[in-house]
């Protein structure tokens, strides 16, 4: 597991960023936290390093999925307003999950059942000075990336570990 403290806005998607710049495809990343945590906020950080267009990437609330083609393609599922696992197979969400590109899954705890075997949990919280961002991996490889992360962390970015 890997804590960091981001200050601010900037700071939340500078960490999302370097996230990205070290994702590979297949990699699936599980966001948790409340409203307004910053979710959709780091995943504009991942899929910038990737490529997309910062502009490019709105929360998929009411799309339930949105699809953003860069050096990866990025899958970014909002699962809020889901009921069950037959939502999340109306959704193509079996197919996309974990397949060649990256996968990022806002409210991914409200299915963790569903899930892939390994991924990497996402857990956002606010705090009183900004949001406490902690990384919980699930399989070896998201334990090799939180190390690559924590290597090339850089406290100039507003964010700290």
């Amino acid at each position: 597991m890997a804590v960091f403290f981001c200050r601010d806005a900037e700071a939340t998607e500078a960490l999302g960023r370097l996230v990205g710049t070290l994702s590979e495809s297949g990699d699936i990343f599980c966001l948790v936290g409340d409203l307004g945590a910053g979710k959709t906020l780091l995943t504009k950080g991942l899929a910038s390093a990737l490529g997309v267009a910062e502009g490019d990437v709105v929360s998929p609330s009411f799309s339930l999925m949105n699809i953003y083609e860069g050096k990866l393609e990025v899958r970014h599922f909002d699962l809020y307003r889901l009921d069950s696992p037959d939502d999340l197979a109306d959704i193509g969400f079996y197919e996309y999950a974990g397949g060649e590109g990256v996968t990022v899954i806002e409210w991914a705890d409200l299915f963790m059942s569903e899930l892939p075997p390994d991924y990497l949990q996402v857990s956002i919280t606010i705090e009183k000075d900004g949001r406490r961002v902690e990384l919980f991996p699930t399989g070896p490889r998201y334990k090799e990336l939180i190390k690559e992360v924590l290597r090339s962390a850089d406290s100039r970015t507003g964010y700290s570990h």
